[in-house]
């Protein structure tokens, strides 16, 4: 336990979160790729003799995929975990890290990993086991539950980071991308909120989760304006890029955009529906703003650290950074 406690890194959780993230991308697919009855697909409405070869084997390798992934998030979720556990018990190093200011951002990934796990548990995980998939309102209470205590966790957390940030004199320099890890964490609650709040049959957990994820759009997407305004300007400022292991970190504003994108998309749903009014306009122009940002910087993203791409990515250590790329 004393080896696991002293190598845990909270970056580790970046790992189960981009497994969670492969895992949602063919589920998303099926969804809305496959007609099927109301609510989301299960493996039982994949009807393979429907398809031609070419299909089957399509669909046959994402959902393959899907499993794999499924299994991944959720084995480094159990590892991940318990090494934390030790690290927390060990205090010691919890408390050097949320005391240094330029690292203790790095603690948002288990935040959203986390989240990211609700998420995955939903839609990949009910996709194979059917007692899920038609047990969702079951599930509703238990997932409100774990959103409220991570909404709470975030929201201390992030008070801790602005107070170190405030209460020491900071070089706001020496700041990069992976300084959006708060962003992209509560950009992930926001999702799990969002979900609950147009699943849940309940209404006052789709009320109160609903309420939440407007507060944690408003603050997360706040948050990202002003830090995304100040690594652009200092970017240009320096005329330079980061040191080579920070470089992947950039696409970090990817998912941060999407995420934010798909939670406003699904709150004005609830609310339109709750309400009785129609927002057939509003609501693909937010979703396709999302991915149109998200497109533009992606591209703009490889074409700035190109040369690291083909030349340094395969040669280069293993950086956690990496896993902003998946």
């Amino acid at each position: 336990m004393e080896k696991l406690k002293s190598k845990f890194n909270p970056l580790f959780f970046q790992a189960s979160l981009a497994a969670g993230g492969v895992a949602l991308m063919p589920f998303n697919f099926l969804q809305f790729g496959i007609p099927h009855g109301k609510g989301l697909i299960k493996i039982s409405d994949i009807v393979w003799t429907q398809f031609s070869a070419i299909q089957s084997l399509f669909y046959g390798v994402l959902i393959a995929v899907m499993l794999i992934a499924v299994l991944v998030h959720f084995i480094l979720t159990i590892i991940f975990f318990a090494m934390m556990i030790g690290w927390i018990r060990e205090k010691t190093s919890m408390n050097e890290l949320m005391s240094d200011p330029y690292r203790n951002v790095t603690i948002f990934p288990i935040i959203g990993s986390l989240a990211m796990s609700a998420n995955v548990l939903w839609a990949p995980t009910g996709f194979f086991i059917p007692a899920i998939s038609g047990g969702m309102q079951s599930l509703m209470m238990p997932s409100f539950v774990f959103f409220v205590g991570l909404w709470i966790l975030a929201i201390i957390l992030q008070f801790k980071v602005l107070k170190s940030w405030v209460s020491k004199s900071i070089d706001f320099k020496k700041y990069n991308f992976v300084w959006l890890l708060d962003v992209f964490a509560f950009g992930l609650v926001s999702l799990t909120g969002s979900g609950i709040a147009i699943t849940s049959g309940n209404v006052n957990i789709a009320t109160i989760a609903s309420l939440a994820t407007i507060l944690t759009i408003g603050f997360g997407f706040s948050l990202l304006n002003a830090k995304l305004v100040h690594l652009i300007a200092m970017l240009l400022k320096a005329k330079k890029l980061p040191d080579a292991p920070l470089l992947p970190a950039f696409f970090l504003v990817i998912p941060i955009t999407c995420l934010y994108g798909l939670s406003t998309y699904r709150l004005m749903g609830y609310y339109s529906k709750l309400y009785n009014f129609s927002l057939e306009g509003i609501q693909p122009l937010i979703m396709n703003l999302s991915y149109v940002i998200a497109a533009f910087w992606l591209i703009s993203t490889v074409y700035l650290i190109r040369t690291y791409l083909v030349n340094h990515f395969l040669d280069s250590k293993y950086a956690a950074t990496q896993w902003g790329m998946v």
